[in-house]
């Protein structure tokens, strides 16, 4: 008879919870149902694009019911803009991770460890980018501006070489980032790489570091040439390339 009982209550949980039935919110913690439908809403951003987001693929994918994503941020608007934060603050953390040695080498493996996450908000930025609306210009001027910390700083602490104009510098650095993440598949076809971010990452690796670390030429003849005609040109003076303390 307890056996009967018990089939009949399993039977009864099934009819409640079956596949295509997501758990309600009461059963777990509001944060990790926030976290699971960002990443959700990330990954369908960033592979669908931003025109014509679906709330129900968005809440099948991350286990939840559609009203559970309406309770959370309102709308598909709100959806977008805790997605763009997200990112922009994940880029923001990675790229001060990477300024030193220590830093560089846990995003190194937190990459190795779960290349997909990282892969996903590279194309998130991607497409955020060749939207080329508001939204790309806040991610752009926040990553110049980002990276133009970084490098003053890191001149100040000696581990870059001064620069005459730090805040180009940044644009040059940050825009030749971006522009890799949007010539992504032309660069894998050329170099003969899957369409995989990470291959192409691992192959551009090295190559990158060695242009920061050594440069291209072997002497300074063209840097003295192309800053002998542009002081010529009277050009408005830059920031210094060091900081005020």
């Amino acid at each position: 008879m307890s056996g009967m009982i018990r089939l009949l209550t399993q039977m009864a949980l099934m009819v409640g919870n079956g596949p295509d039935s997501a758990p309600s919110m009461d059963e777990k913690p509001q944060e990790d149902i926030k976290a699971s439908i960002l990443k959700s809403g990330i990954a369908h951003f960033a592979t669908e694009g931003f025109s014509k987001p679906s709330l129900d693929e968005i809440a099948h994918a991350a286990g939840v019911n559609a009203s559970d994503v309406v309770e959370l941020f309102e709308n598909r608007d709100g959806l977008r803009q805790a997605c763009d934060e997200s990112v922009l603050q994940t880029l923001v953390r990675w790229a001060h991770e990477k300024a030193t040695l220590e830093g560089m080498n846990e995003v190194m493996h937190s990459y190795m460890v779960d290349p997909g996450s990282y892969q996903m908000q590279m194309s998130y930025l991607g497409r955020v980018v060749r939207e080329n609306g508001s939204v790309a210009a806040r991610f752009v001027d926040v990553l110049v501006d980002e990276s133009e910390a970084i490098i003053k700083a890191s001149i100040i602490d000696g581990i870059m070489r001064p620069s005459d104009d730090p805040r180009a510098l940044a644009v040059l650095v940050a825009t030749t980032a971006l522009g890799m993440i949007i010539m992504a598949p032309h660069i894998e076809r050329i170099l003969g790489l899957p369409a995989s971010q990470q291959q192409m990452l691992r192959r551009l690796a090295m190559p990158a570091l060695e242009l920061y670390t050594y440069g291209l030429y072997t002497n300074d003849s063209y840097l003295k040439l192309v800053r002998e005609a542009i002081s010529t040109l009277n050009v408005p003076p830059q920031d210094s390339q060091i900081p005020d303390a």
